[in-house]
């Protein structure tokens, strides 16, 4: 009997320690997990030289085309990430600004339509906020002709 409080006792001590150390090895996880964002995470340019993305949106390349002549590109640009919508609204408008596009109107409430022009281009930006992730749209198209 006296062996058997032995065995308890050196197996509940060696549960113990294992968790000290299975929980210290996470704290150590956390604490290097809050580096600053790689290179990756800052925005960038895709295909539309003037179209700046967040850095936290990766493209989805199977539901996006670029359409181009020496003339003209065109297409649709999707991505996805956790990002809040009002977030990246104030990043596309404020942005958008800055490299030379103007805010023709935006639609939205929970989802978000947001519509630029420039001389010869248009740009709709639809901002989808779903329960996982949003999803963001970029079309660029030229702007048509009036008759």
């Amino acid at each position: 009997m006296k062996g058997d409080r032995f065995a308890v006792f050196f197996f509940s001590v060696l549960v113990v320690l294992a968790l000290i150390m299975g929980c210290s090895r996470l704290g150590r996880e956390r604490k290097t997990s809050k580096e600053p964002p790689a290179v990756g995470e800052q925005a960038r340019y895709y295909h539309f030289e003037d179209v700046l993305i967040p850095g936290e949106l990766k493209v989805k390349m199977d539901e996006s085309f670029i359409y181009e002549t020496p003339s003209v590109r065109v297409g649709r640009l999707v991505f996805s990430g956790r990002v809040q919508a009002h977030s990246l609204t104030n990043f596309f408008t404020n942005n958008m600004e800055k490299d030379g596009w103007t805010l023709v109107n935006k639609f939205g409430f929970k989802d978000v339509v947001l519509n630029f022009s420039k001389r010869n281009r248009n740009c709709t930006v639809n901002i989808y906020d779903k329960p996982v992730n949003t999803i963001v749209e970029v079309w660029v198209g030229p702007v048509g002709r009036e008759s």
